[in-house]
């Protein structure tokens, strides 16, 4: 049976001004065709454990922002037994772990960047999509670079990213993967709204964590897990 590899990209902080902006992306290999069913399982469990944590049935969306960094720390910490048990996604040969999961982050500082690419760039794009676009980059590197992964199982690449700000960064790197053909498996860039798609939500509270930890110091374990699962 074929299988894809889907990797799920939000972000967190201020891509346009400011001193930190992130991006952290979760990656995951499924038999499913439609990006909307994978995670489900999980995604509902830690709604779920959302709604128990806050005391709220209404809780419908796992949005960190609304959520306490003790929050965060417990689903993420209660997600890593959890995925083993989602039948949506598979245990992948496409990494020599067997955590279902994998994290790539990065992240930059706005203002310096603008500052440094002053009068470099044709003006296309704004200073946020800039960042984003370099983010982009950053976050799918493993795919070029050998050894990180085998993607001989992998029959199609499905890179799903929060929300239509990601248009215009994601079609110049759709075009860099077409000009290059290195990879050898064809791949599609998609833009959603989180609230459909599970992997989206889980990819937030990645996000949310990695970056609330480098500014503030919390989220402790929350960023460990990211930190203990990057490719």
């Amino acid at each position: 049976m074929s299988q894809i590899l889907y990797f799920f990209v939000d972000e967190s902080g201020n891509a346009d001004k400011g001193t930190g902006f992130s991006t952290v992306g979760c990656w995951c290999v499924s038999n499913r065709t439609n990006e909307y069913e994978v995670l489900d399982s999980t995604k509902g469990f830690l709604l779920q454990q959302a709604r128990n944590l806050k005391s709220d049935d209404s809780f419908s969306e796992i949005k960190s922002s609304k959520l306490h960094p003790n929050e965060i720390d417990d689903l993420m910490q209660a997600m890593l037994s959890q995925v083993h048990q989602d039948k949506t996604i598979e245990t992948p040969r496409v990494w020599e772990s067997s955590q279902p999961i994998r994290y790539t982050t990065y992240r930059t500082l706005p203002d310096i960047t603008r500052g440094a690419l002053n009068g470099m760039t044709s003006g296309s794009l704004s200073n946020g999509q800039i960042m984003r676009l370099m983010s982009l980059i950053s976050a799918v590197s493993p795919l070029f670079q050998p050894g990180i992964m085998n993607l001989d199982s992998i029959s199609e690449i499905k890179i799903i990213l929060d929300d239509t700000v990601w248009d215009g960064p994601a079609n110049i790197v759709k075009e860099c993967f077409d000009f290059q053909g290195e990879i050898g498996v064809p791949t599609a860039f998609k833009t959603h709204d989180s609230r459909a798609v599970p992997g989206l939500q889980i990819a937030d509270l990645a996000a949310y964590s990695w970056h609330r930890n480098l500014r503030k110091g919390d989220c402790t374990t929350a960023s460990k897990v990211v930190r203990d699962n990057r490719l």
